[in-house]
């Protein structure tokens, strides 16, 4: 198979998977695929499955490659490392074994080439999102990431769930928490853009066993439950959204500011950015409070603040009820409400993915991959 022919096939392969990869014009997506694997770790991942699996239910799809145990282990393995595959363990006859399955370009390979990327592969990611990916991604029913409110008194009778209330989540963790270098941040400097909020790289937050898993493959380093909080601290100060995984236990939290955040930088380009960001909660001004300061209208991160007459106005269809504008108003003009339409997040990152997976397939095709699955298919 001619290498070309190899990644678009990998490519096809990977569109598969719950967030689509779709073919742009450019071959971008291909060059990234490149970056990424070998050709020979492209022809491994194309038996992979989107749900980690062992390497007794691996080797089979492989056996034109010869490979033994051990060789194919090392392969995998080496690409956990790289970040171009998921890794873990699974239960499998009793034991407790290692498991490998294809990743998501976000949030997956992306977010794994923190600390090691590369200038090429920004301009290959910018290119690919401009052209196809942001709209094909954030388009989707069920996101990936949600905005929550950041330290923001929300104005409301009912309670607060907890995964709208993040330090609420993080104050009754037991753990552990880890934070790692933002790689939206890394690739605006490899860029030799710079960043107006002058954060520090370290503003990607996790719990849990993601945290773990992230310590393990070396990109993020463990802290004390103190050190988190004074981060989502920090992340108020400098004007930071608290983007958690669109679940009721988040693993992990990005504070991201609109300079470097792709997701920011992308989403902030459609004219409705509530649809992807799924919040709970809209700012509201009191127009005989404002003073037309304008000190919100800089501080929102999507550009739905605006001031015309020295009074504030937000924009319904923009505002991701991120709590920023609330926080630094001397006035008191703007506080946060309830949404008319209140969305509960999937239980769990498996939940998550299962509806992503459904909305995009469909419930007969998911079930036909999976009885599929049962007799050494792949999906």
């Amino acid at each position: 198979m001619k290498q070309q022919d190899l990644y678009r096939k990998l490519r096809r392969h990977l569109d598969s998977a719950p967030i689509p990869l779709p073919a742009s014009s450019s071959g971008a997506e291909l060059r990234l695929l490149k970056h990424l694997f070998t050709p020979r770790e492209a022809e491994v991942a194309l038996a992979l499955s989107i749900v980690t699996e062992p390497l007794e239910k691996i080797r089979p799809r492989l056996r034109k490659m010869e490979l033994s145990a051990a060789e194919l282990r090392e392969i995998l393995d080496q690409m956990v490392r790289k970040g171009s595959i998921n890794g873990g363990f699974t239960g499998y006859r009793g034991k407790t074994v290692p498991a490998y399955g294809k990743a998501p370009l976000i949030i997956g390979m992306f977010e794994w080439q923190v600390n090691h990327l590369t200038r090429e592969f920004v301009e290959d990611f910018h290119t690919y999102c401009d052209e196809v990916f942001a709209d094909a991604v954030f388009k989707q029913k069920t996101s990936q990431m949600r905005t929550v409110p950041i330290n923001a008194q929300v104005v409301s009778t009912a309670a607060i769930g907890r995964y709208d209330d993040i330090r609420g989540y993080i104050e009754g963790s037991r753990g552990p928490f880890g934070v790692m270098n933002c790689i939206c941040h890394q690739g605006r400097e490899l860029l030799g853009e710079s960043c107006s909020h002058g954060h520090n790289h370290e503003t990607c937050l996790s719990v849990g066993h993601t945290a773990l898993w992230l310590h393990r493959q070396g990109h993020a380093r463990l802290i004390k439950k103190q050190e988190f909080l004074d981060l989502l601290d920090r992340a108020e100060s400098e004007g930071l959204v608290l983007q958690p995984q669109n679940t009721q236990a988040p693993g992990y939290i990005c504070c991201c500011c609109p300079d470097c955040c792709e997701v920011l930088r992308n989403v902030g380009k459609f004219p409705r950015p509530v649809e992807y960001f799924d919040p709970n909660y809209q700012a509201r001004v009191e127009e005989e409070l404002c003073t037309g300061c304008k000190v919100c209208e800089k501080r929102c991160p999507i550009d739905a603040v605006t001031v015309t007459d020295k009074k504030a106005r937000v924009g319904p269809n923009r505002c991701i009820g991120c709590g920023l504008c609330v926080v630094t108003c001397k006035a008191q003009a703007i506080t946060l409400h309830p949404r008319d339409r209140q969305t509960v997040p999937p239980a769990d990152s498996r939940a998550m993915y299962k509806k992503i997976l459904f909305q995009r397939y469909g419930p007969l095709r998911i079930l036909g991959k999976a009885a599929g699955m049962l007799i050494g298919g792949k999906f």
